[in-house]
């Protein structure tokens, strides 16, 4: 494969460079992707094909290429929410949650005045993954804490439990 040290050394360096671009990029969790190419750039003449090969393996490490573009961002999750619940009915959104719906009343901070209506979320508690929409707003909640309907809440825990503590994120 490599007809000499110095082919295998240029090769090193090569995957050397795109190493490191993929390990300065990783402080960006997932905003931003990393990808390296590298031309085949054609040398001069040579006398014997070891020259040719080392002039192959320069010119690719001399056009190596790394670029950095935006993706889509990781779902936030909020770990170590408060969960409580209440009896769902008349909401923040402007509509009427019956008693069965799978429902959750936000803190005014996660709910932007409105701005999150009828979005999805995911809530995850003892293992166990349970979908819900936000409806409400919870005005004596802070931060990440949240009250889900009765029976949101039942299916994550008993009710007697009263207040759990779980991980949850939009969809």
């Amino acid at each position: 494969m490599f007809n000499s040290s110095r082919s295998f050394i240029l090769t090193l360096f090569s995957l050397s460079a795109l190493f490191l671009g993929v390990a300065l990029a990783a402080p960006f969790r997932g905003d931003y992707a990393v990808t390296g190419t590298h031309g085949h750039g054609h040398g001069h003449a040579h006398a014997s094909a070891n020259a040719k090969a080392n002039a192959a393996h320069v010119a690719a490490a001399q056009n190596l290429t790394l670029s950095v573009t935006p993706r889509a961002p990781l779902e936030k999750r909020y770990d170590n929410a408060r969960f409580t619940y209440y009896d769902a009915g008349q909401n923040a959104c402007g509509s009427y949650d019956n008693g069965d719906a799978y429902v959750i009343a936000l803190s005014s901070e996660h709910f932007e005045n409105g701005a999150h209506c009828y979005k999805q979320v995911t809530l995850e508690y003892n293992g166990k993954k349970v979908q819900a929409t936000v409806t409400d707003e919870c005005p004596g909640c802070n931060g990440v804490q949240a009250d889900l309907s009765r029976p949101l809440f039942q299916d994550l825990a008993p009710l007697d439990q009263g207040v759990i503590y779980g991980t949850w994120w939009f969809d």
